[in-house]
């Protein structure tokens, strides 16, 4: 698609909607930057017949999830995400690294002495959803449950039975979320539910849909990205001994490793849909108001012509370009600092304890999450030297 029709059309699922993907750098960054004309929003662009027809079917608890600052646009997206943005700055996030590097240290202690282990199940996936349960204060015990209630939320529904099966999913979690506000209510503690409950009680600026919504967002991209991160992360430096070798020896290049890691294999493939508010002229094609419009960043961080060598992984490399794995413009990542430092410390942690470690499963045998967003490993089998 980059090399021939970079600027792609194709009808949706129902085989008429039109669909645009595109998939070169300047391009994608042109779409990310511009907020006026491709907005997240589909009420700024759709007309009130064709808007129906996008919601229709979708359960009502969706309202309680669904009125985040993700699917906002200009002001209204402004006001949500300046209530969360200081808990996500690097200052605030860098003082999260002892206790970061504890879980990844209690995770590692709970399997060093076995020799193996599927780092997706076992490391991955229960190092940020801690951090970020700890943050938000919810019960880690319950973290299964947000991984149930999350891979519903990115995995399409594409059947009556499986419409169903997401509506009932949506109302436990809305259930779930609202018994949290409420103990809470009662019973304030030192963490970020409980200021933003008490940002709701002081009729400020956050209602009961925006801060169920907000909770849900924060729940499912505060872990969803940086599993998937973790594990295409650690696979990578695996199918390249050279570029772990270097890593290992020269642990200063942490933090431009991360950076290259995500350009390389990054755990979000494509952004969610956008909508043109008026007719767009791109990369030769016009992109009439109301269409939606996709924009792939892994094929983007591997554009040629932005990237010298893009599809070789190199740690040590002053990149030509910044990569656009965590977006760009008003709706930049705004956990890409915890995800980061989560990542950074993974990795260390991993090369640091489990001495030897390497693939216990042939590359081509690995399997990736069937969901449109992400990429994202169903498991990582590893072993180690004991």
């Amino acid at each position: 698609m980059r090399a021939s029709d970079p600027v792609f059309c194709q009808p949706g699922i129902d085989g008429e909607t039109p669909i645009w993907f595109v998939s070169r750098y300047d391009d994608a960054v042109s779409v990310l930057l511009d907020d006026e004309r491709f907005v997240r929003d589909p009420r700024l662009a759709l007309s009130p017949e064709a808007l129906s027809e996008f919601t229709a079917g979708m359960p009502d608890s969706l309202a309680f999830i669904d009125n985040h600052m993700l699917n906002k646009d200009g002001e209204d997206h402004r006001r949500l995400r300046r209530l969360v943005t200081k808990a996500f700055t690097p200052r605030m996030v860098e003082r999260l690294r002892p206790r970061v590097l504890e879980i990844a240290d209690e995770l590692i202690d709970r399997v060093e002495s076995r020799g193996r282990m599927d780092l997706v199940e076992e490391f991955a996936f229960p190092l940020p959803i801690t951090v970020i349960a700890e943050l938000l204060g919810v019960p880690a015990a319950d973290r299964d449950r947000f991984r149930e209630w999350s891979n519903a939320i990115v995995t399409p529904a594409l059947s009556e039975e499986g419409l169903a099966r997401f509506g009932e999913l949506m109302q436990e979690f809305v259930d779930y979320l609202h018994a949290l506000f409420e103990e809470r209510r009662r019973e304030p503690g030192d963490d970020l539910i409980s200021a933003l409950v008490a940002v709701e009680e002081a009729g400020d600026s956050l209602d009961e849909s925006e801060l169920s919504s907000m909770v849900a967002l924060l729940i499912v991209a505060g872990h969803e990205t940086t599993v998937s991160l973790i594990g295409n992360a650690t696979l990578a430096l695996l199918q390249h001994p050279e570029q772990r070798a270097e890593l290992e020896q020269h642990p200063e290049l942490r933090s431009r490793a991360v950076e290259e890691l995500v350009r390389y294999d990054g755990p979000v493939e494509r952004t969610l849909t956008r909508w043109a508010t008026v007719d767009v002229e791109l990369g030769g094609r016009t992109i009439k108001r109301g269409d939606a419009v996709i924009a792939i960043l892994g094929a983007a961080d591997r554009d040629p012509s932005r990237f010298r060598a893009p599809d070789t992984l190199d740690l040590s490399a002053e990149r030509d370009a910044k990569h656009v794995g965590f977006g760009r413009g008003s709706h930049y990542c705004l956990g890409a600092p915890l995800a980061r430092l989560e990542t950074e410390v993974a990795l260390a942690t991993l090369l640091r304890r489990l001495s030897g470690l390497r693939l216990a499963a042939p590359g081509d045998t690995l399997r990736w999450r069937p969901v449109p967003l992400f990429r994202s490993l169903a498991a990582l089998p590893v072993a180690w030297d004991r």
